[in-house]
């Protein structure tokens, strides 16, 4: 073998090396947060998804993760960056609809009902017999008619009561979260897979359901009550993938 054949020779190895080194610290990098986001280190578990995002960016992974990590800190414009960049790399419907699920959770938080309820009819465009984005699309579209209709009194010179004075963090929970159990990227180094989060529901503050069922038409408050009346939040599973 030449000189110049063995040069490429080792060019084309170190450059295969390179690329399957920076695999698998991405998938290390993922794992590391997931372990963090289980142990409730959210803080902890955004700076190892960052990392993971500068090691590869283009991936669905490391964005999805972080959102919800920002989310779970209460950093919802940060965590709604994060899931648009997600359903914009997202490859499945699956991936796709659970990006879209999450940012109707982050308008919510940011009371944005009517950007919320959009995101929800998304996310059900993609996965049409998802319970969880359907309720929370219902819940969006009464919260949406609510400041509606607290807009319209103060108009008239009607608001100011005690329940129109309902603040943000009382809608705090009125959204499934859906997506929070992290996706897995690879192995841990005894071949485990981090578990995953269980189910923990719980039920909306009571001050907000008043508040939802005081501001709708007589008509509708029998169905507002069926819809209020179930489980109003919850962590379900997360989407398992190998890797």
């Amino acid at each position: 073998m030449n000189t110049k054949n063995l040069f490429l020779s080792f060019m084309i190895i170190f450059s295969f090396s390179s690329v399957m080194f920076g695999q698998k610290s991405y998938k290390t990098l993922v794992y590391e947060g997931n372990q963090k986001f289980d142990g409730k280190d959210y803080d902890g578990a955004s700076s190892k998804y960052v990392e993971a995002v500068k090691s590869n960016e283009k991936e669905f992974t490391a964005h999805y993760n972080l959102g919800n990590a920002l989310y779970k800190s209460k950093k919802y414009e940060e965590a709604k960056a994060e899931f648009e960049k997600a359903q914009s790399l997202s490859q499945t419907i699956p991936d796709k609809a659970a990006a879209l699920h999450n940012l109707g959770n982050a308008y919510m938080q940011m009371d944005q009902p009517e950007k919320a309820a959009d995101f929800y009819k998304q996310s059900l465009k993609q996965d049409p017999y998802n319970e969880a984005t359907r309720k929370n699309f219902e819940i969006a579209k009464l919260k949406e008619k609510e400041n509606q209709q607290k807009n319209k009194d103060q108009k008239s010179g009607k608001g100011g009561g005690g329940e129109d004075q309902q603040k943000d963090k009382d809608q705090k929970g009125d959204s499934k979260e859906k997506g929070e159990g992290q996706k897995n990227e690879g192995n841990s180094p005894e071949g485990n897979q981090p578990d995953q989060n269980k189910n923990n529901e719980g039920k909306m503050p009571k001050d907000l359901e008043n508040a939802i069922l005081n501001k709708v038409g007589e008509k509708e408050k029998e169905t507002a009550r069926r819809i209020l009346n179930k489980n109003s939040y919850s962590m379900p599973e997360s989407n398992e993938k190998d890797w």
